[in-house]
Order: C-alpha cells, then sequence, then structure tokens
C-alpha cells in the first residue's frame, strides 16, 4: 500500500493552519486567563510591538496606553456628537410647542394659514412654504389653497407618499413639480420637503423650500417634520 505524501503546496497550507490554530489556541487561553501576566511578569516585559503609525518598537504597556487613548477620544467624540443632537432636539423641540401653541390660539382659516407660514419660515429659514388643500368644503372655494377635484398633478404628488409612507426629502423634484407647488418661487429652491396631510376626506401637502441644496436630504430624520403636519392639518380641520 502505497501512502501519498503532501505535496509542498499542500505541506505549507498545514504549517499555515497549525500557526494559525496555535495563535487562536494563545489568544483563547489569555482571554480566558487575563490574569496571566500578573504571574509571569518577565514575560510581559520581554514583550514589544510596533506603533502602527511610525513602525517604531514600542512596549506592551505602552501601545495599551495609546489603544486607551484612542478609545477615550473615540468615546469623546461619541459623547461631543451625543450632546450636540440632544441640544439640537430641545431646540425643535421647543419650537413645536411654539408652533402648537399657536395652531391652538388661531381661530380662522386665514390665520391658521398665515401664522404657519410665518412660523415655518423663520423656524426653518426657508424661502418658501406652500399649502395645498384638497377637500369639498365650501369655506375653500376660490382660496389660492384650494386644489380642484380633477387636479392630477395633486394626485401624482400625493401618490409619491404612498412608496415611503413618510415626508419626502431632497432634491429631485422634477421641474414640472416644483413649479406646480412653488410657483414663482421654484427657480430658487434647491431643496424641498413634502409632508402629507389628512383629516377625514381632506387631502393637504405642506411644501417647504429652501435655497440650501444640503437643507433638506433624503437620509435626515423626518419625525418633527411628521409633527408639524398633524398639528397643521388639525387647525386646518377644525376651521373647514
Amino acid at each position: 500500500m502505497t501512502i501519498k505524501q503532501p505535496s509542498g503546496e499542500q505541506e505549507q497550507e498545514l504549517e499555515q493552519e497549525q500557526e494559525l490554530s496555535w495563535e487562536e489556541a494563545v489568544s483563547r487561553y489569555l482571554q480566558e486567563n487575563p490574569d496571566y501576566f500578573l504571574h509571569h511578569p518577565q514575560t510581559l516585559e520581554a514583550l514589544t510591538l510596533r506603533h502602527h503609525a511610525s513602525g517604531q518598537v514600542v512596549s506592551l504597556i505602552e501601545r495599551q496606553v495609546q489603544l486607551l487613548r484612542d478609545k477615550d477620544e473615540k468615546l469623546s467624540r461619541q459623547l461631543r456628537e451625543l450632546l450636540s443632537i440632544a441640544r439640537a432636539n430641545d431646540v425643535l423641540s421647543e419650537r413645536l410647542h411654539q408652533f402648537a401653541v399657536a395652531m391652538i390660539d388661531s381661530v380662522a382659516l386665514d390665520e391658521v394659514l398665515s401664522t404657519s407660514r410665518d412660523m415655518l419660515r423663520q423656524q426653518f429659514k426657508l424661502e418658501a412654504v406652500v399649502v395645498l388643500i384638497k377637500a369639498n368644503f365650501d369655506s375653500l372655494r376660490g382660496r389660492p389653497e384650494c386644489v380642484e377635484p380633477g387636479d392630477l398633478r395633486f394626485d401624482g404628488v400625493v401618490q409619491k407618499f404612498a412608496a415611503v409612507g413618510k415626508p419626502l426629502c431632497g432634491d429631485k423634484l422634477d421641474t414640472d413639480t416644483l413649479n406646480y407647488l412653488f410657483g414663482d418661487q421654484a427657480q430658487t429652491i434647491r431643496s424641498s420637503a413634502l409632508v402629507l396631510l389628512a383629516s377625514g376626506d381632506a387631502r393637504a401637502v405642506l411644501s417647504l423650500g429652501s435655497s440650501d441644496p444640503q437643507r433638506f436630504h433624503p437620509q435626515m430624520g423626518t419625525l418633527y417634520l411628521s409633527k408639524y403636519g398633524e398639528l397643521l392639518m388639525s387647525a386646518i380641520g377644525r376651521c373647514l
């Protein structure tokens, strides 16, 4: 019976597997016995590593200190980001509260619409705030916000919400839609946010336009935009 000897490549693969298994074994042992170096300080003193940036040989303790510093800097950066987000949310919460109070105090449709436009422009530093309403109410007849029952362009805008189920933010609106929503101001709009409003049989779209291309983008959070929309539609529905 002839025993087939491993080829040179196979021998090399076996050596690599054996080396890797030894590395895994040592790593696992040190993880399971974190006090190993306490009982073998001479081993710890003999260990050296190359610094990942300079390439110089440094002691294990120096490397550990550097790792701790890097970890501390990462945690500090994350903390600063969280604090920044918290401060921004505090500002948004206060603005939303002010908007809610203003909507409650508005007693007529003209007041609701004019107040909401002024506050949204000021709070979000916007060039355009437009509300279009499609509903069968006599109080809407002849108003610039009123959408005729057969207006298919409005239905096309509403259909855009079906796929995402949340406010639409970004800079991807086509020219016809921009002109339809923002009229004469369309040429200055570089990013926009559209919020679908609904109350009973009434449908409306709140369109926010900005000359800043980065003001609204697809990855931004839309929770507060939805809350603004709910408050606005509640006030509109109360006045219809």
